[in-house]
């Protein structure tokens, strides 16, 4: 296929990729689901970034007849409509723990949810990733900006002596092309990766304390799109080479794969916290904007319990919730064995959202240094390949599976284990 027909392709699947999402939106902004405000913001904000690139897409064709990503002053302010749309889902599921806590819905000892019963994933050597490290990485950010930002100034000027000092920082292996991605726009799309990881791990983290299982299918829903975001760092990172097109392609193939896996997470969100009516043929056609009042679905009773607890069966017991004593079942110390990148949430967890953003800032500055100029030592990058291309978008995806497999494995043992403890207490 030429670059042109795999654009075209490209173009129709992420068209198509609209619809799962707005399902998605439907699905999860039903009371039943209970996310938290600012992260239900944050995912419909999405909608604000999928529109605010088409004007930018189509001003890229007709002013330079080239595509949005060969546009740097361009392509960084759309990419950063991203950026924003995942601090603000981070940050609200960051409001929703918190208020769960106060409230007593499982927790660290904020709340009267047992003290100290909170699970939690592995740190870095048992401590944040922040002092010494972060102050390293700090400056190592703020010299490269600096010295990066001095050489482009000096040859701005033109004189002998800025040339010579431009000629002096010259140093790296091959020299940089015309389209290649500004550092700013690197650190946009390095810091919307990270935060979507981020946002995988507290949403995970969301599902134990509030006791709504389901939550953690929205993680799983997530990985797509990550994949997605993969896809489109790799086309950058071969400088946007026309024969790696199909990359673009797949990564609008993983955005519609990724947008119905949300859309199956957040019905089954919605089912589980007991709301009917949610597609056309259940229980005949329900308008989308009628009221969960109008729907005439399960009400809860006094206690909070649906129907199916009021008229006498069985809940089994789940982690976070209380048994009869009291005592919350929820396990302590499940690891998963593996440290991600969504670790962050829990690891900054007692940082304020200012100081979280701050820090994920400058990681991913410098990890976008070390991409940009890295990347210029190398020969990897000017001879694109297609398999070496998928390899490096499918190799961190198939490891993010592997980690959160091994996370619910690891759960699903020790609730087996909670299960069979409390059967033979009541026994």
């Amino acid at each position: 296929m030429s670059p042109e027909a795999w654009e075209l392709l490209e173009g129709n699947l992420f068209g198509a990729s609209l619809f799962p999402y707005l399902a998605f939106l439907y699905f999860l902004d039903r009371d039943e689901c209970a996310i938290p405000p600012r992260a239900m913001f944050g995912f419909k904000f999405l909608l604000v970034f999928v529109f605010g690139t088409i004007p930018g897409a189509i001003y890229a064709k007709v002013a330079y007849d080239d595509i949005l990503a060969n546009v740097d002053w361009l392509h960084g302010p759309a990419e950063s409509l991203l950026t924003m749309t995942n601090l603000l889902i981070v940050v609200g599921m960051r409001e929703g723990l918190r208020e769960r806590r106060a409230h007593g819905d499982g927790g660290d000892g904020d709340g009267d949810g047992g003290g100290e019963t909170r699970r939690r994933r592995p740190t870095v050597d048992g401590s944040s990733v922040g002092g010494a490290l972060l102050g390293w990485i700090a400056v190592a950010s703020v010299g490269s900006v600096a010295l990066v930002g001095g050489v482009d100034a000096a040859r701005a000027l033109g004189t002998d002596g800025a040339n010579a000092i431009a000629e002096a920082a010259s140093f790296w292996r091959h020299a940089e092309p015309s389209n290649a991605l500004s550092l700013p726009t690197w650190v946009i799309h390095v810091s919307s990766l990270i935060e979507w990881l981020v946002a995988m791990g507290l949403i995970w983290e969301y599902a134990d304390v509030s006791g709504k299982r389901a939550y953690k299918g929205l993680t799983w829903g997530m990985i797509p799109g990550h994949a997605s975001g993969i896809a489109a760092c790799t086309f950058h990172l071969f400088y946007n080479a026309p024969v790696l097109s199909a990359v673009v392609a797949t990564q609008a193939g993983l955005t519609v794969f990724g947008n119905v896996t949300l859309a199956i997470a957040a019905y089954h969100i919605a089912v589980e916290g007991g709301a009917t009516g949610l597609l056309p043929w259940e229980n005949g056609f329900v308008s989308p904007w009628r009221s969960r009042g109008e729907e005439g679905g399960d009400e809860k009773d006094a206690t909070g319990a649906g129907a199916g607890a009021a008229s006498g069966s069985t809940v089994e017991p789940r982690v976070g919730d209380a048994d009869a004593s009291g005592v919350d079942v929820r396990s302590q110390g499940v690891s998963g064995g593996m440290v991600g990148w969504e670790n962050l949430g829990a690891l900054w967890a007692k940082d304020s959202d200012a100081v979280l953003i701050a820090k994920l800032f400058v990681v991913s500055t410098a990890f976008s240094a070390a991409v940009k100029w890295g990347s210029l030592e190398v020969d990897l990058p000017f001879e694109p390949n297609i398999w070496i291309a998928f390899a490096i978008v499918f190799g961190p995806t198939l490891l993010n599976c592997a980690k959160w497999q091994k996370i619910s494995a690891e759960e699903d043992e020790v609730d087996g284990g909670l299960a069979t403890s409390l059967d033979e207490s009541e026994n």
